[in-house]
């Protein structure tokens, strides 16, 4: 039996133990669940449709912010290119000799300031946060990232990192 034939029956067993769950705390009869199941299984098996894989459910909710309890923030997920971009600001290798010399010198340079200022100003859509005089603080303007408390800013930073995070499972990473 191939593959998917194997799966098939695996996803069949499985249907008819959970519609037979479903059936002992639903009035609906035993056969309109098995060929509702069927139906979505063999739409999913057999189905022409291609994946998507472009980024579509962006948006966080409202996160309340623990170091501040009545603010909040709204980030969204960064999609592969702004990851690139973000990765290419994030580091800055220089190497370089001297004529006629054997020796090398070389530089790494981690920019942690700039990343997160980018962070911020791309990826928080919303917040309520504001400064003394009740004015709406500007992600977008690097002077008032720098002016958050340091406890908010990294709760922030966290939040968006989390957000962002790809799981490391053996599927996704790269060797």
């Amino acid at each position: 039996m191939s593959l998917v034939g194997w799966l098939l029956l695996g996803n069949l067993i499985v249907g008819a133990i959970l519609a037979a769950i479903i059936f002992a705390l639903r009035p609906e009869s035993y056969e309109s669940i098995w060929k509702r199941y069927l139906r979505e299984v063999s739409h999913r098996v057999w189905s022409n449709e291609m994946p998507v894989a472009v980024v579509t459910n962006n948006v966080s909710e409202k996160m309340m912010l623990k170091t501040l309890p009545e603010g909040y923030v709204i980030v969204r997920r960064m999609t592969y290119g702004e990851e690139l971009e973000r990765s290419q600001i994030a580091t800055k290798f220089t190497m370089g000799a001297q004529v006629g010399s054997k020796d090398f010198a070389g530089e790494l340079d981690v920019q942690t300031a700039k990343v997160a200022l980018w962070d911020f100003s791309h990826l928080v859509i919303e917040h309520n946060l504001t400064d003394a005089n009740d004015t709406l603080l500007n992600f977008k303007n690097a002077t008032d990232v720098n002016r958050l408390d340091v406890t908010v800013g990294k709760e922030i930073g966290q939040i968006i990192d989390d957000f962002n995070a790809v799981a490391e499972t053996p599927e996704v990473k790269n060797s």
